[in-house]
């Protein structure tokens, strides 16, 4: 069985009160997150996750509200936890750059102090299936704003798939990422307005029909899109909801 819970299901600018992206996946062998944005840390005490317990963090793009929140989990399970297992942080080229910028621009001298566990980036190869633990993470470049190096990711685990849009645009890798998969998880930022580097709704509606998911669940909404939450013909992502696959 594997568990999927959206902590965080909010845009960059807390739209609605929500967390920024965080989306927490429980499984036999492996308890990771897909993205870790700036209040991560806030929504994994809200609905009782231990942050120590975290093995790995899968990273679609290098936004704050996508990766804002690496550094405060750090500095919890090394000062608060005393952690001691490995993390593993998985992303884009300049990942393991960025995090050590945004760790030393947040906590000053924090990069130049020893670590109680062992941390670990791995690069993710476009297009290609990267083994990594019990996963395989295969990602597909997205249009998004450049230098945050974004792609779009499919991720299969204990026989399931999980596909996930990241911020992005439309474009046709969705549909590689989305086929088959168990659950695919789409960003729909606006309801109908087109805004750069985003999808909206109705262009998600529009190609709903090249998209080979069992379940869509659409997140990453701004106040436009919240407020016509009833108008939706697919489901929606809500700051602690779980879906089991």
């Amino acid at each position: 069985m594997v568990t999927v819970r959206f902590l965080g299901s909010g845009d960059a600018f807390g739209s609605g009160g929500r967390f920024n992206t965080c989306i927490h996946v429980a499984a036999r062998s492996a308890t990771f997150l897909i993205d870790c944005g700036a209040s991560s840390l806030i929504a994994m005490k809200r609905f009782g996750v231990d942050a120590a317990d975290i093995g790995l963090i899968v990273l679609s793009h290098l936004h704050g509200d996508h990766f804002g929140g690496i550094p405060f989990l750090i500095r919890e399970t090394q000062i608060a936890r005393r952690r001691e297992a490995p993390l593993v942080i998985v992303g884009p080229p300049s990942t393991e750059e960025r995090v050590h910028d945004a760790t030393e621009a947040l906590f000053p001298g924090a990069t130049r102090q020893g670590l109680s566990f062992a941390l670990k980036y791995v690069t993710l190869a476009p297009g290609e299936p990267n083994p990594i633990g019990p996963l395989i993470v295969t990602p597909y470049p997205s249009l998004h704003t450049p230098g945050t190096e974004a792609h779009a990711l499919r991720i299969e685990i204990e026989g399931k798939v999980i596909g996930y849009s990241g911020d992005t645009e439309w474009t046709d890798a969705l549909t590689k990422v989305a086929e088959d998969a168990d659950l695919f998880i789409s960003e729909a930022y606006s309801f109908d307005l087109g805004v750069k580097n985003h999808m909206s709704y109705w262009t998600l509606r529009e190609r709903r029909s090249s998209l080979g998911c069992r379940r869509l669940v659409v997140t990453h909404m701004n106040s436009d899109m919240l407020s016509g939450l009833a108008d939706l013909e697919t489901e929606w992502a809500d700051d602690g909801k779980t879906i089991t696959l």
